[in-house]
């Protein structure tokens, strides 16, 4: 297995990272964590990885900071952030990725993939990945989301969300017991959270939970009903991926 570890100084970002390489069960293994400049370097000293998913913005410096300084760099080095204007920088330190937050699973897997197959000793592995989807089977999907507190995390079950609502930078949860949530993190990021879970985007602020909706309303250019009663408008652009659910099992 790719021995692995994650420097990311965000709690909800490092988890979900956690939670999307452990669905390359038997093809990664995360051998450490750290949200420091400090702290990552003597994970990568004490570990020597084979692989380190590196964050640019770090809690007391940088990621190039942490490379400036590390003893150890013989390994294959991803960086994962939100940072769209070191791409450049990034490679002249031997990037040999460079993925922009929220991570899709898809970019993710492609990267490792290229990883394995530079070495033959990993053919095995690479096969593997090239055969495998790796999204979790219906029966052993994780539930729960991880929403961010002050304090720490709240544990919420996935079905008790009705839908979710992009604000720019910020989404608002909104429950079935009628309560809401705001969380500063995008609509994006819990679409790739929610969709394996059953969510589906019909439009760019909304989001929702396929169980909750009742209804598809031709007028108005497309709109869904929710078990609510509420009425949410679906935009052109993913007007097609709904009625393909939708009329699945049409009569």
């Amino acid at each position: 297995m790719l021995r692995t570890v994650i420097i990311e100084d965000d709690t909800l970002s490092r988890f979900l990272l956690r939670e999307m390489l452990g669905r390359f069960h038997g093809v990664i293994e995360i051998i450490g964590e750290a949200g420091t400049v400090a702290d990552g370097i003597k994970l990568i000293e004490s570990t020597d990885p084979e692989l380190v998913l590196l964050d640019i913005t770090l809690s007391n410096g940088t990621g190039f900071d942490l490379l400036d300084r590390v003893t150890i760099t013989n390994f294959k080095l991803v960086f994962i952030t939100s940072c769209r204007d070191h791409a450049l920088k990034a490679f002249k330190y031997g990037a040999f990725d460079y993925l922009l937050k929220p991570i899709a699973i898809d970019e993710l897997k492609r990267a490792i993939l290229r990883i394995l197959k530079l070495e033959k000793s990993n053919a095995d592995l690479a096969l593997r990945m090239e055969k495998e989807s790796f999204y979790p089977a219906e029966e052993s999907i994780f539930k729960t989301v991880a929403l961010p507190e002050i304090t720490g995390f709240s544990i919420i079950n996935s079905e008790d969300i009705i839908r979710c609502e992009g604000k720019r930078n910020c989404t608002r949860i909104i429950f079935k017991d009628t309560s809401e949530k705001v969380v500063s993190r995008t609509l994006l990021i819990f679409e790739n959270i929610l969709a394996p879970l059953g969510f589906i985007r019909i439009h760019r602020s909304h989001l929702v939970n396929f169980q909750n909706v009742v209804r598809y309303i031709k007028t108005g250019g497309g709109m869904v009903e929710l078990k609510t009663g509420e009425r949410l408008k679906v935009s052109p652009k993913h007007k097609e991926n709904l009625l393909n659910k939708l009329l699945f099992n049409k009569l």
